[in-house]
């Protein structure tokens, strides 16, 4: 008799042991988990689902959780947010989407852009900020001190450019359509790629310094594609398309 019950305590452990084992699996491992490092470079840094402030000794002073946008139901929340290059501004943006049932109509948008400092303080908000139809909302100049970002009101879309301070540099629009946005990296000129509706689009380039402006319609263009560099030329594949330094016709806004 006391070797059948020690058989059947031994049988009653393995199965409890399985089922820890199953439950294990299941669960998270605190191993995979995204761990912010408890030292790091000063400055904000993204890192999974989270933006990172550490102080100048490397000590994690400030954490912003961001989340992605709701897949279903009659309203939509997410928190998108980005860091500067070189770490010295960080910034969100809160939207807040009511859609009508099965979501086939957007009814309202909600949204709060905020900027932040070196000391995880808010430098300035804007409530207009939104996503343009493809690539990034905020873009950072290479040395942070100009970011360039898409806003949505009730005149149409616009690509504007502002300080670290939240001083308007320039803008563009408004637009029917902003289909995406470009800085160069020397915080110089600006690329909007706006469309009308049963229209072709049309790439328009903006010098911040002298507020020049060109307008080229995509159709003009290699695959309706343009960029433009630090030298002020606008390039379509190899081709020059324009060059803000040599032109003396450059439209202004």
């Amino acid at each position: 008799m006391e070797i059948k019950a020690w058989a059947r305590a031994l049988a009653a452990a393995f199965i409890l042991a399985g089922h820890a084992r199953a439950e294990d699996a299941a669960a998270p491992s605190p191993g995979l988990r995204e761990m912010a490092p408890s030292r790091a470079a000063p400055g904000w840094t993204r890192q999974g689902s989270s933006l990172l402030l550490y102080d100048p000794a490397g000590d994690l002073l400030q954490e912003l959780p961001l989340r992605p946008p709701d897949a279903e139901g009659a309203v939509s929340r997410e928190t998108l947010g980005g860091a500067a290059h070189g770490g010295q501004l960080a910034w969100t943006l809160d939207r807040r989407l009511i859609w009508s049932p099965g979501r086939t109509k957007l009814l309202e948008s909600h949204r709060q852009f905020k900027a932040y400092g070196t000391s995880g303080q808010e430098l300035w908000h804007e409530d207009s900020v939104d996503l343009p139809e493809r690539g990034e909302g905020v873009l950072f100049s290479a040395d942070d001190k100009t970011l360039l970002f898409a806003r949505h009101d009730d005149a149409g879309w616009h690509a504007e450019a502002r300080d670290w301070m939240g001083r308007t540099l320039g803008a563009l629009g408004p637009f029917p359509r902003l289909i995406s946005i470009a800085l160069t990296p020397n915080g110089r000129y600006v690329l909007a790629r706006w469309g009308v509706p049963d229209a072709s689009d049309t790439h328009t380039f903006l010098d911040l310094r002298t507020k020049a402006r060109k307008d080229v319609a995509s159709a003009d263009l290699v695959l309706g594609l343009a960029r433009i560099g630090d030298d002020g030329v606008a390039r379509s594949g190899s081709r020059v398309v324009f060059d803000f330094s040599a032109s003396a016709t450059a439209e202004k806004p």
